[in-house]
This record gives structure tokens, sequence and C-alpha cells, in this order.
């Protein structure tokens, strides 16, 4: 669970139509699952969502769920029963956009092929080029007279139907959410998604008008926004900043732009994500040729380690799960990819050396820059957050710290978006009304998860009191540092070794009565136990005597079954205090602090 820090999406399809496949996936290091709507349906989506939330939870292990638009594409026609039509370099094809076949040239017609743009004869001009099938076929426009369009064919290619279409030198300026795309959305929040996958983003104002759709529909899912064309790559800064986080989605975006600058694309896209504190995806063909192998090519298994020293939050797998013969594998490489990198000194100096954030005066920045600063200075075990909306995990993450970040929040849907942010583990813990309570339930829930161990050192970060809107407190702590040893004790039920509460310091019987708050959650702290105690220790979870125990050990259990006492606790009297957060462990016969 708290192995790699860069996080994997995997794409669902026909692969994944199975339980088993799915739980190994998950198993192996996914992180977040995606489902692409520019295939199947509602039925087919909502079978394969199911299958992730099921296996989830029986793996106790929680998924996001990503709803990747099928978004504002133009595609081309049908052709004649589906046949796969040969284009062949210098071909005069017409372009329409009506329902005509897509059919060939022959020695006195030209070329035919339709589009679903209606507007192209009227919008496009000569010296404009038509991509088809992500660059496969290239066309070149010659003239257009409203109604059709006379291109030449650049090379020659074999084209099928409905295929994508990428025009170079015109933005299209199709509406983002096409109705089917409004239904998908629609249909994703009734299927509580975490993330709206937004294809074709050119402008920060249409990620506005999904987060209006969105809120239209009760729906919180987060918004990541798909540069796929070089109007989103101009735009970038602003709809990183508008967006919740980027996915570089290198397969459409290398056919509208020269091939041999997406890696300088890639990169200045990941730094102003890193800049903004938005998570970023890098996506397409990382290791495409696992569709069909075991074993990536050297150069795959160098595109996603460069991916990851350019600091992007996560990579993506597409048909290597989505319809690959070994997607287990797929993912167990990019594991090993990963952790490679992130453990190597070289890491963590160039991201030190890479990042340059302008806090502009914001506490909630100045604080996490802090929080990261000071684990790194005093050695610390884990950061842990506790949060609600999960920025401040978020923005500790920006900074790349070699420990990991242990958000902790009460909402399930927080901690299933945490998962996309480098770094970033996220855990679960009852809300509580006080900082106090708040923080010592993060720790337990640190602790229990395996994450941190007694007398780790961790660093804290969060908003105090509990009602502050910003993150305003740092501090450092010990996990379980032992406060008092005893000389006696024991358990009432065998499964109950340890009990954890705030202390209820009382001189006298009737001073423990009236103190008594009756929530379950109190610890007694006593001189002598006698059996005038009794009432008390029915509405407590242990108790802790600095002297002797009058009551015998076998009796104890009677009174309250899931009782935890400690006697002979020379010195705890003097040294504990009302309302601190402590822990007994009846077998070790010791008095942690805070809550295990």
């Amino acid at each position: 669970m708290f192995t790699h820090k860069t996080k994997i999406v995997c794409s669902m399809g026909p692969t994944t139509k199975d339980d088993e496949v799915v739980s190994r996936l998950i198993i192996a290091g996914m992180n977040v699952a995606r489902f692409n709507f520019s295939h199947g349906s509602h039925e087919s989506h909502k079978d394969a969502m199911d299958r992730v939330k099921r296996v989830s939870a029986n793996l106790k292990r929680p998924i996001a769920l990503m709803l990747d638009t099928k978004g504002p594409e133009i595609r081309t026609g049908n052709t004649e029963g589906d046949a796969v039509i040969q284009f062949n370099k210098g071909d005069k094809v017409w372009v329409t956009v009506d329902d005509t076949l897509t059919k060939g040239a022959t020695e006195n017609e030209p070329a035919k092929l339709s589009l679903s743009w209606k507007e192209l004869p009227q919008k496009i001009e000569p010296g404009h080029r038509i991509l088809i099938a992500d660059g496969l076929l290239e066309l070149d426009v010659e003239e257009t007279d409203g109604f059709t369009v006379k291109c030449v064919a650049k090379n020659s290619a074999a084209i099928g139907s409905k295929k994508n279409v990428n025009l170079i030198g015109l933005h299209a300026g199709l509406p983002i959410m096409s109705e089917q795309d409004k239904n998908d959305i629609k249909f994703g929040a009734e299927q509580d998604v975490d993330f709206i996958a937004a294809s074709f983003v050119s402008y920060a104002s249409e990620v506005q008008e999904i987060r209006r759709y969105l809120d239209s529909l009760n729906s919180k899912a987060k918004i990541i926004a798909k540069i796929e064309n070089e109007e989103g790559l101009n735009n970038i800064r602003e709809i990183a900043a508008t967006a919740d986080g980027i996915m570089i989605a290198r397969g459409d975006l290398g056919v509208q732009l020269p091939t041999e600058k997406i890696p300088l694309a890639q990169k200045h896209i990941i730094r102003v994500c890193r800049q903004l504190g938005k998570p970023v995806i890098t996506a397409t063909q990382m290791l495409d040729s696992m569709i069909q192998h075991p074993r990536p090519t050297r150069a795959e298994l160098t595109d996603v380690a460069n991916a990851i020293f350019d600091g992007t939050d996560a990579v993506m797998l597409s048909g290597e799960t989505a319809n690959g013969l070994y997607p287990i594998e797929a993912v167990e490489t990019l594991v090993r990819v990963a952790v490679t990198v992130e453990y190597s000194p070289e890491y963590y100096k160039k991201m030190r050396e890479s990042f340059e954030m302008d806090l502009q005066g914001d506490m909630s920045r100045i604080v996490s820059q802090n929080a990261y600063q000071t684990a790194r200075e005093v050695n610390a075990a884990a950061l842990i957050t506790p949060t609600l909306t999960g920025n401040t995990a978020r923005m500790i993450s920006m900074f790349r710290p070699s420990q990991p970040i242990l958000a902790v929040t009460p909402f399930a849907q927080v901690k299933r978006q945490l998962l996309l942010n480098w770094g970033v583990f996220p855990l679960f813990a009852e809300e509580v009304n006080d900082s106090d309570s708040m923080v010592q339930n993060a720790i337990k829930s640190a602790y229990d998860a395996g994450a941190v161990h007694i007398s780790d050192r961790i660093v804290m970060a969060s908003g105090y009191p509990i009602s502050a809107q910003i993150v305003n407190t740092i501090r450092v702590l010990h996990v379980g540092n032992e406060l008092v040893k005893g000389e006696q004790g024991g358990c009432a039920s065998a499964d109950i070794a340890r009990a954890n509460g705030r202390i209820l310091r009382a001189k006298t019987p009737t001073e423990a009565y009236m103190l008594l708050r009756r929530d379950s959650n109190e610890i007694l702290l006593c001189n002598t136990l006698t059996e005038e105690y009794i009432p008390v220790l029915r509405d407590v979870r242990g108790v802790i005597v600095d002297g002797e125990s009058r009551i015998p050990a076998e009796t104890l259990p009677l009174i309250n079954p899931r009782l935890v006492w400690l006697a002979q606790a020379k010195g705890a009297f003097n040294a504990l205090e009302s309302g601190m957060a402590v822990t007994i462990d009846g077998k070790r016969l010791v008095v942690y602090e805070g809550t295990l």
C-alpha cells in the first residue's frame, strides 16, 4: 500500500471484464480506474464500475473512478460494409459533410470522404491540413466552395469507418460538451465517479462550463482537463489554474504538434502543474508494446522513468490494461520503475532543484512548505495531515517530500480523490469536533495502517482550531511515546489488548463520579483502586492506578467486560493530566502518549 508514490491510472476494457483481473490490478498497484466513454454503453460501463467497487470493497483498498468523456470530436463517416479503404499518395480527395460513404479514388473519380462537422466547408481554408486516424492519413486543403472541400492525399494509408479527425491551422470551436457528453457526465454523477476527464479542453472557460454542469448535478467530481491540442497547450496556465488536474494526452497532442516537440510540451505542462499545485497525469503509449508482449522495450522504460523525473503525479495505461495480453505485468512494471526512480538520490535532488513556486503570501502554502522542510530536517517517518477536503495533502505533495504524506479524512470520496496525488496515501478516521481528537485519530489511523510505528517521529500539519479554514499549525510528535510503565495489568477480553481515551484524574471516587462524562472515551487515573470506584469503572475504557488495586484482577472483567487496566504505575498520578489522550497496553503494561 505504501510502495509507489507515483500513482497509476488503468483503463478498463474487455481485458478487465473479470473480478480476478481487477483484483490483481489493484494488488499490483492500480490507484485509479479509467472508463473511456468514447466506447461502450452506460450499461456496460455500470457493470465495469460496479465490478471495481465490489472488488475494491472486498480487498479493503479504495480505488478512484475516472470517467473520460468522448468530447468535441470530429470523425469520418462509414465505409461501405465497414471495409478498409486504401488512399494513395497524390489522390484527389473530396471531403463532404453529408452521409457519403468513404470511397477510394478511381481513374476518373476522386476519393470521397465525409466528416461529422457540418461547418467544415465554410470554415476551412486552403493551406489547412486534415489528419485522419491519429495522422495516419494527411490531407492538404486546396480549395473549398462552401459545400465540398477539395484535398490532396500527402501519403498512402488504409482507413476504416468512424476514424478521428484533427484539423491543423483551424480551431473548430465545437461545444466542450455534446449532448452525449452531458448524458455521460450525468450518468457518472449517478455512479458517484471521482473524476471527469474532459477531452479536448482548449480554454479555461470550458472547464468552468463543465463545473457549472457538475454543480447542477450536485456532483463533487474533480475535473481533469485533457490537453490534446495546440490551443490547450498555449492556454495551459489558465486551464491548470481552473481545473482540478491535467492529463497530457500525448496521442492527439502528438498529431497536432510536430512529434519532436512532445517531450518539451510534456515538461512544460508538468512544470506549470507543479507550480500551481495541480496533479498531472502523463498518458498514451507508456508501455504500448506490452499490449502484445510480456516485457516492455528499453525505450518505454526510459520514457516512464523520464516522466517521473519530470515530476508527473501519475502515469496512465490505456490499451495495455483495456485490451492487452499482459495487464498485470504492465502495472507491475510501472511500480518497479516508479519505486526505482523515487528512491534514487538523483530524483529528490532534481525535484528540489527544478521546483519553483510563488507562495503568493498564501498561509496554507507557506505552512505546507514549512511542514515539508521540518519533516526533512527532523528526519520524520511521515507527514500526517488530518483533512476534510484534501487540500493540505495536495499542497504538501507539490514539494515531493521523501516521507509518505498520510492524509486522514472522514469522507470516502475525498479519500478516493487523493489517490491521484503524488506521495499521498489517504486513510480514514471518524469525524470529530475538536482539534486534539482529530490529531489523535489521525495518528491512530496511521498506526493501525502500519504506516508508522511506536517511537517514530512524525510531522503533523493541520488547522487549529478544527474550524480553521486554513492550515496554520505544524507539530513534531512521537508515535506512542512511553509515558508510564506498570508492574501489573491485564485485559478483560482476550481480543482487546489496548484501551485509548482521555485521562479522568481523580483523587477520590466521589470526584471521579462527578467528573465522569460517560462518553465511553475516558481512562480513569487514581492513586488506589477500591470498590468505591466500581460505578465509575462500568463507564470507562480503562484504568491506571498509581499504587495498588484492591479489586482482584478476576473481578474486573465482571465489572466491565471491555476494561483494560494497569496498576503499580508509580508516578502516573503526577505525570499524567486530565484531558490527555493516552493508550493503555494491558499486555505490555505501558501507557503511551496519544491514541493508538
